[in-house]
């Protein structure tokens, strides 16, 4: 390709979407970098060139209007950064690699895929047949519920079966606060607990014919749910499990797993299929995820085998941006100072 590569950023109020923009910020040669978002109370726009307001993915409307602004921007390929944009574009096309109805590309894993691994109470009967997960069962069904409990016992772990990024998980260590809590849960899916005594870990993997990767994060999780201090790991069993998964359910480009290792050993707490907010961490570490599955779905992708990355460790932190007029930019004197040596 000799143009400079132009890519739609959708959700980029958020950090997820931010994340992937400064992942591709990394990119070389740079490209451009538009971004969209339903709203603009946000500093998103100072993540990218050029900004859009958009509707949100339930708006009967939104398919027509991000397609038709994304043919006015000329854009290469849109990557949707929410996960109602992701369920709502990669059902355009359920069984191959999603696209918008102008034939632009939509970076993320198709309709099936979305539906299987992103409600976790099928993603964990579909890897059973595969890799070894912890227990689970279905928490809306009571008799499986019932059944769980007599056979595995408390602490249990219940969770929505379509939220991502820890949120939504609750610790249960008796029956009283089994009752208590399942009433608060739309479509509860009851795991076993899984001790993080040797660490919790964000595993980002991305294959290609050529070649597939993983690069694996210790974490610790902050407000939210997310990772809020991580360091590179090269955990052998961490990265053969998470390798495992991704060969069995066959991904093409990224996902994101997260995991415990512990008294079990290694084990699945839920597939993420989408790229992690910690996509720009692991990008400045030499995992660049993001513009491979980008350059994947437009067939330029120059990297043949496994590349070398580098130790580092993120961390997160509060900031902030003011606008006096002329775009949100930082405040140089607000800037985090770390003396050589600091540790987070």
């Amino acid at each position: 390709m000799n143009k400079s590569i132009s890519v739609l950023i959708t959700a980029v109020g958020a950090d997820l979407g931010q994340a992937v923009a400064k992942a591709l910020r990394l990119a070389s040669p740079a490209m451009e970098l538009y971004g969209c978002d339903m709203s603009e109370s946000h500093a998103g726009r100072a993540f990218v060139d050029r900004f859009y307001k958009v509707p949100a993915a339930g708006d009967e409307n939104y398919i027509q209007i991000l397609n038709d602004l994304s043919v006015a921007a000329g854009v290469d390929a849109v990557i949707p950064a929410s996960e109602p944009e992701i369920f709502a574009l990669s059902g355009l096309n359920p069984a191959g690699p999603p696209i918008l109805p102008s034939k632009i590309p939509v970076i993320a894993q198709n309709g099936d895929f979305v539906k299987i691994h992103g409600d976790k109470l099928e993603c964990f009967r579909n890897l059973a047949r595969h890799v070894d997960v912890a227990p689970f069962a279905d928490g809306a069904d009571p008799r499986q519920l019932n059944d769980f409990i007599v056979r595995y016992g408390f602490p249990l772990v219940i969770k929505e079966r379509r939220s991502s990024g820890s949120r939504r998980v609750s610790v249960i260590e008796n029956r009283s606060a089994l009752d208590q809590q399942i009433a608060q849960f739309q479509a509860p899916v009851v795991q076993a607990y899984v001790d993080d005594k040797e660490g919790e870990f964000s595993v980002g993997v991305f294959s290609s014919p050529e070649f597939i990767q993983a690069v694996a994060f210790r974490r610790s999780l902050g407000p939210g749910g997310n990772s809020w201090y991580a360091e590179l790991s090269d955990d052998e069993d961490v990265l053969a499990y998470a390798l495992n998964i991704a060969k069995s359910i066959k991904i093409s480009g990224s996902v994101n797993i997260q995991v415990r290792k512990g008294a079990m050993g290694v084990k699945l707490l839920e597939i993420n299929p989408r790229f992690s907010s910690l996509a720009a961490a692991r990008a400045a570490c030499g995992f660049k995820d993001v513009e491979w599955s980008l350059m994947l779905a437009l067939g330029c992708l120059s990297v043949r085998e496994p590349q070398p990355v580098r130790l580092g460790r993120f961390c997160r932190f509060q900031g902030e941006l003011m606008d006096f007029g002329e775009g949100f930019s930082a405040v140089k004197e607000w800037e985090p100072y770390f003396k050589i040596g600091a540790c987070c």
